[in-house]
């Protein structure tokens, strides 16, 4: 197994690689702003943030166990939910159910939810009811979130109580301000078709459940962690546009916040370090996987924000970007794991034979 050190080594490596800006800024400015939300949220936290997430996760889950994750950010004027977010909603439940037997329950608005199924399919993950899905393995329930804010409380008690979670986790999921609304990146309200999941989150911390959340935009739940970066650096993170006039910083918190280039990234980049952490690469899936979910997502309707179709690429990022980040991760986590022939030779070379070498050297001819 790997040293804690070596672990925290590889979760700066994958931190870097999910915050490369592959496109600079964003299209609303033309800087890259994702480093500096990255940075405010590594100098809270203090070290590499998926190592932190891994690390969470693998302190607070046991066989048995669910875990909540919540996914599916509806865009205007599109009027349709973004593939960036419950691509990675499944494979982190994919991960998570591998590694430690919990049955994930992916919890959205009815809009969401009933377009998640064939994804969840596509994972390897039969859907079904909560019960049966805790009763079986491999299996994922889904479950419908109020957009009704006066619903919305006694929906999360009653999920809770239901569920007992150990463990809630946000990828790409809209928040709402510190005045409550709900905000699209570039200023729209949003409230009437958003699930209230905030009023969960923030009832799961009261009751001490771990949460966590990714984002790569400041309007994301969990991203109220760093909301005054978010007004400072996000064109519309301090003024939005529309009457509330607060910007669209997400005002809720989460026990740990992951901010990425795309927030898909984020939850394979979680099932990496995990893959690390327990010396399982199966966790992590492979680019053929991704490669399956993202045109599933697309046949399902699911759609890339930039273009407003149902397209195979994601926040305006081509496939083959998706597919090269996951290939890449997998080489990180299967060269640590275990060295290649030829690393392995190359270290006995440097080893046991230094004298023959250095005489190599010495009596260097061209």
């Amino acid at each position: 197994m790997l040293s804690e050190d070596e672990l925290k080594n590889i979760g700066e490596i994958i931190d870097r690689l999910m915050t490369v800006p592959v496109y600079t800024g964003s299209s609303l400015t033309r800087r890259p702003v994702l480093l500096e939300l990255y940075e405010a949220a590594r100098k809270k936290f203090g070290a590499p943030l998926t190592y932190l997430a891994a690390d969470l996760i693998s302190k607070s889950l046991q066989p048995g166990d669910t875990v909540l994750l919540t996914t599916g950010f509806i865009v205007p004027p599109w009027m349709r939910a973004e593939n960036d977010g419950p691509v990675g909603a499944v494979n982190l439940a994919r991960a998570l159910n591998l590694a430690f037997d919990i049955t994930p329950v992916i919890v959205a608005e009815k809009a969401v939810t009933s377009m998640m199924a064939p994804l969840c399919g596509a994972a390897g993950l039969a859907v079904t009811d909560y019960e049966k899905a805790k009763a079986y393995y491999r299996r994922v329930a889904l479950e419908q979130f109020t957009t009704d804010s006066a619903r919305a409380k006694a929906e999360a008690e009653e999920l809770l109580e239901r569920t007992k979670p150990s463990l809630l986790v946000a990828i790409e999921k809209a928040s709402a301000n510190e005045k409550g609304v709900y905000h699209s990146g570039v200023g729209y309200d949003i409230s009437p078709m958003a699930a209230k999941v905030d009023v969960l989150f923030n009832m799961a911390r009261e009751r001490g459940i771990p949460t966590i959340g990714i984002g790569d935009g400041g309007n994301e739940l969990g991203m109220g962690c760093i909301k005054e970066t978010v007004k400072q650096v996000v064109h519309t993170g301090g003024k939005c546009g529309c009457p509330c006039g607060a910007g669209t910083h997400s005002g809720t918190e989460t026990d740990l916040l992951l901010v990425v280039m795309v927030s898909n990234w984020g939850a394979t980049a979680i099932a990496a370090n995990l893959a690390a952490r327990l010396g399982k690469p199966e966790i992590l899936h492979k680019r053929s996987m991704e490669e399956k979910l993202l045109e599933v997502g697309a046949t399902a309707g699911f759609i890339d924000p930039a273009a407003g179709l149902s397209l195979s690429s994601g926040d305006a990022i081509d496939k083959d970007v998706h597919l090269a980040m996951v290939d890449i991760l997998n080489f990180i986590v299967n060269s640590r794991l275990k060295d290649s022939f030829y690393i392995e030779k190359y270290r006995w070379y440097v080893s046991e034979r230094r004298e023959q070498i250095q005489n190599l050297i010495s009596q260097w001819t061209e």
